[in-house]
């Protein structure tokens, strides 16, 4: 649901209709993100995605109706969906689709802000009456009564490497184990535009000796509200990064732990991951 909240919230601006979905039964789906829903335009376009599109033409035939409240749904799914999905055939999900303006105004800006937020919805049959915001750290992700819904949403923290060699790819396999997000990028064109919009949770780590790579993806974390920021490289490499941001104007640069990484005395690859993905949670574990 995070990754969907800013074109959901654009929409509702924009006076664009548009139906959420996600699904109910994250347990019977284990290999996928609990907190993954879609959106769907009118004419069936979608953002984001749901079960690796396994059902995307039932949700679309669902909002395609245009029905003025939520509906749970039931879907057993056929050999093809439940191959794709990687369950047994003849699974069976309750999906929940709603149009987004039927939802608290409020979700949406807990979600851009990737604050755990939790929604009740009062269920008659398949229809759902009402909806209302509760705590999203206290129970579990969803929860179903006879007549309601809980499902709550605790964002993932993303973790963005940029830099090549062995250490970045000891980070990524730290980072998984963790279940985080872990986005890997060599190179700074893309690393660069997600440094900028990470949050409080999320963590930026940069390593390899290209200065002005490097010092692309700190400026722009430099500039976000990431929680961890993390330069690794010896002393001449620091200041070697640290000239570069100040030759553009950036001298504020204590949220930048560098060399990173708690001094644990690492040395192999794997250890300098441990060192710095515990750094991070000691960074960001108060958001």
């Amino acid at each position: 649901m995070f990754g969907i909240a800013l074109s959901v919230a654009a929409c509702l601006r924009g006076g664009t209709r548009v139906d959420v979905a996600w699904n109910l039964d994250p347990d019977r789906a284990p290999r996928f993100d609990p907190t993954e829903a879609v959106a769907i335009t009118p004419g069936g376009g979608k953002l984001g995605g749901l079960l690796d599109g396994a059902i995307d033409s039932r949700l679309i035939e669902v909002a395609s109706a245009r029905p003025a409240e939520g509906r749970v749904v039931d879907v057993e799914l056929t050999p093809i969906e439940a191959d794709v999905v990687g369950v047994d055939p003849g699974t069976r999900l309750r999906i929940l689709v709603t149009p987004a303006d039927a939802l608290p105004t409020e979700l949406w800006d807990h979600l851009l802000e990737r604050a755990p937020i939790g929604l009740a919805a009062d269920i008659d049959g398949d229809r759902v009456t009402a909806t209302r915001l509760v705590d999203g750290d206290d129970g579990n992700p969803v929860t179903i009564e006879a007549a309601a819904v809980t499902t709550r949403w605790r964002p993932t923290p993303t973790l963005v490497v940029m830099g090549p060699g062995p250490i970045a790819d000891a980070l990524g396999r730290a980072g998984a184990f963790l279940g985080w997000q872990v986005e890997h990028h060599p190179s700074p064109e893309a690393a660069v535009g997600l440094a900028a919009t990470l949050s409080p949770i999320d963590g930026v780590v940069v390593l390899g000796h290209d200065t002005e790579a490097t010092g692309r993806v700190l400026q722009a974390a430099l500039g976000s509200r990431a929680g961890y920021i993390g330069s690794i490289g010896p002393a001449s490499l620091q200041t070697a990064r640290g000239d570069w941001l100040a030759f553009r104007g950036v001298t504020d640069i204590d949220r930048v732990s560098g060399p990173a990484g708690i001094d644990i005395g690492a040395k192999r690859p794997e250890e300098v991951a441990i060192a710095v993905v515990a750094e991070m949670i000691a960074r960001t574990s108060s958001h």
